[in-house]
């Protein structure tokens, strides 16, 4: 039997949080400016293909599989490079964002996050053979980019019970629902791994890479702030 039947409907899930999570997107399409579109439609349109290929690989010829996954590289080599348009737009934000103060340490975070998708993503192709470690490296690409999402989609609630008028009227910060957002994907990600131990006394890199990131991200956050040498890099980087 192969493995994994079920995934497609496992990644549904995650789908659906990013969906919600940038919901402020969807509804504010028309205003939205280009450099969202492109990230926003290509990292959408691969999602899709990830939850397809799956299923795919289970109910069609392998051939098909291949090909879709050739369309799948092309769209993630597309969602990296806008990913590095919404960073650059990410730093000119206005004073009054609540991400302002924060804007480079967060900047790096979001490097950081579509480094690692990318690297998933190559290192599933490295193993596109060995169906075990190849699907856990595609897995992983969702984990990468998923506390981005739930942390906008944690305001949802939190608004409900809080009901600010403005975002300063949080008791919290930004960054510390980004935290518990870290904490949240490493949990899952260390519950995947523990399965997998237990069934075949093995830890996948691609798992265990995700969950240490996720928890040293906290830290980058924390203490880095923004600090005067990320400043100097990140406008060296994107010519600001």
């Amino acid at each position: 039997m192969k493995p994994f039947p079920k995934l497609h409907l496992w990644l549904l899930i995650p789908f659906g949080f990013t969906l919600l999570g940038f919901r402020s997107y969807w509804t504010g399409f028309s205003e939205a400016p280009l450099r969202w579109h492109l990230h926003g439609i290509s990292a959408t349109a691969w999602y899709i293909i990830l939850i397809v290929q799956p299923w795919l690989y289970h109910h069609r010829p392998i051939q098909i599989h291949r090909k879709v996954g050739m369309l799948g590289l092309l769209l993630a080599g597309f969602v990296t490079a806008s990913a590095l348009g919404v960073i650059r737009g990410n730093l000119t934000q206005p004073e009054q964002s609540p991400l302002f103060k924060v804007r480079y340490s967060l900047s790096l975070l979001d490097f950081i996050f579509i480094a690692g998708f990318l690297l998933s993503v190559a290192a599933a192709v490295w193993n596109a053979k060995n169906t075990q470690v190849h699907a856990r490296w595609m897995i992983s690409t969702v984990f990468w980019v998923l506390s981005p999402a739930t942390t906008r989609l944690s305001f949802l609630p939190l608004g409900m019970i809080y009901q600010p008028k403005e975002f300063s009227d949080f008791p919290f910060l930004w960054v510390d629902v980004l935290a518990w957002n870290q904490v949240l994907v490493f949990l899952i990600v260390a519950f995947l791994m523990i399965q997998d131990y237990r069934k075949e006394k093995k830890i996948y890199l691609s798992f265990a890479l995700v969950a240490i990131v996720q928890l040293s991200c906290i830290w980058v956050v924390f203490a880095l702030k923004d600090a005067k040498w990320l400043i100097t890099l990140f406008n060296h980087l994107f010519e600001l």
